[in-house]
């Protein structure tokens, strides 16, 4: 190599790194003004589409990403601002000071549903639970047969949302999938599941021996009735968890069910009497009840498990809670307020 063409090298590699140090520096500018000043402008919006900077991190490598976060903020302004909320007395407005603290609390809410989402995807993940293409596939099909059509749900993603069916998939039907059926296999595989299995079958072998129903109910019930011997009172159909009255209303007076499966738990149920009230059917119920962890309280205890940090000016996660909360005295003045300040704004109705 020639003199000439190795200092011509060593200029461009000294270019390179002044370059570098350049993107660098200007990274590191936008990002003291994000989390150090909370700077929220079109500058510091563009610099996030380019660099992904955290809006939150969990466990030092899932990272939600600033741009993402303003993206579903946009989104959600946008559906409220394609309502017809005055046909009902009610506004919209986050161009004034109160409505940019209400767009804020909306920001606060999606960040911790974003935050939910992808601790259920890592649990989801951890179980085996992995979403192939044709299983989103097939379950956005049946969301389209539900809506009408393609057309009219892909017309309303993007009118109501600017969204795409593909952002439809990935915000939406995804992490609803995820966690789904992680719910399913928590409730299949939870140690609280097999003990209240074995409860409510102990209960049943009960009352197959001719044991009293309110005895045994007292005995074994964990609902709010088991001290009356499992008396629930009066009931119709709408008034019942769907799976309770799919078997109650096919059952005669003085009977007793099976043991019945549902969201909450396991139940026995004994029809006491019949009748029909205003023209409505009614049933009046004794149950034995025994409660199966709720999923809910499932994921919290499991986000306690997980380091989250939110690095955004305004925002810190309660780890006991499992919600994003407001670090700005003014902000939770103004949410602790809300009906007074916001009577008729639909955006914190609905």
């Amino acid at each position: 190599m020639n003199a000439n063409n190795k200092e011509k090298k060593i200029k461009i590699l000294t270019l390179a790194y002044a370059l570098a140090v350049v993107v660098l520096g200007l990274l590191a500018l936008f990002a003291i003004a994000i989390y150090g000043f909370g700077a929220d402008n079109q500058l510091t919006k563009k610099a996030a589409r380019i660099f992904p900077y955290p809006a939150a991190v969990m466990d030092g490598v899932h990272i939600i990403s600033l741009n993402n976060l303003e993206e579903n903020v946009v989104a959600v302004k946008r559906f409220y601002e394609n309502q017809d909320f005055g046909s009902v007395g009610l506004k919209v407005d986050f161009a004034t000071a109160d409505g940019r603290k209400r767009l804020k609390i909306k920001e606060r809410d999606l960040l911790t549903k974003m935050i939910e989402n992808r601790i259920v995807e890592m649990l989801a993940n951890k179980q085996g639970i992995v979403l192939t293409k044709q299983a989103v596939d097939q379950e956005v099909n049946k969301r389209i047969a539900e809506f009408g059509s393609g057309t009219d749900l892909t017309d309303n993603l993007q009118r109501l949302y600017g969204w795409s069916l593909e952002d439809f998939k990935e915000r939406i039907v995804q992490p609803d999938m995820y966690k789904t059926m992680l719910a399913e296999k928590v409730r299949q595989n939870g140690t609280s599941g097999a003990q209240a299995k074995t409860k409510i079958d102990q209960a049943a072998l009960d009352l197959k021996a001719k044991k009293d129903f309110s005895e045994v109910a007292k005995k074994y019930s964990e609902g709010e009735s088991a001290g009356s011997g499992g008396e629930l009172g009066w009931f119709s159909a709408d008034q019942m968890l769907p799976e309770i009255a799919t078997v109650a209303f096919n059952m005669k007076k003085g009977g007793t069910s099976d043991v019945i499966e549902s969201s909450l738990g396991y139940h026995i149920i004994q029809v006491e009497d019949i009748k029909i009230e205003d023209e409505v059917n009614k049933l009046k119920l004794r149950q034995i009840f025994v409660r199966t962890q709720n999923f809910s309280d499932w994921l919290l205890e499991q986000e306690k498990n997980i380091k989250i940090w939110i690095p955004l000016k305004d925002f810190k996660w309660n780890k006991e809670a499992g919600v994003v909360e407001f670090t700005n005295n003014d902000l939770q003045q103004f949410e602790s307020e809300l009906d007074k300040n916001s009577p008729d704004e639909a955006s914190m109705i609905f």
